[in-house]
């Protein structure tokens, strides 16, 4: 993955959150409130694995 798509992934993961952060504030069963949040810390992994990917990455002076 190029840091291009790096990026976008970043993004999709941040609206998907959203949408499952919806979901769990609306859902009453505890057995769907468990999955929403499985859900949720899958998708926080990943971003958080691909944000400490991005940061580990530079660009040299004078190549923009």
């Amino acid at each position: 993955m190029n840091a291009y798509e790096a990026t976008k992934r970043i993004y999709t993961i941040s609206d998907e959150l959203t949408i499952l952060s919806n979901e769990l504030g609306a859902t009453r069963k505890e057995t769907e409130r468990s999955l929403i949040e499985q859900k949720i810390n899958i998708l926080e992994n990943e971003f958080f694995s691909i944000k400490h990917k991005l940061e580990k990455i530079s660009i040299p002076v004078g190549t923009l």
